[in-house]
């Protein structure tokens, strides 16, 4: 797969972009709280976060399993 078509089919990618783009909308409308669009940041970073483990598990082999079945 080419490396621009992956970046397009990429999650983090296009959560980078509305974050991005929101940042740009919020702080240019007057009077809209910081607050708010600072947490939806922290909130779409946080997910960022989470896809790049969940991808970077994925790649290591690494899986979730069941309480108690460690090591069977």
């Amino acid at each position: 797969m080419n490396p621009l078509e992956s970046l397009w089919r990429s999650r983090k990618f296009w959560l980078a972009v509305v974050a991005v783009v929101q940042t740009a909308v919020f702080a240019w409308l007057p009077g809209f709280p910081d607050e708010v669009w600072q947490a939806i940041n922290v909130i779409l970073l946080w997910l960022i976060g989470t896809i790049a483990v969940e991808d970077a598990a994925g790649k290591l082999g690494i899986r979730n399993r069941p309480q108690g079945t460690a090591g069977e």
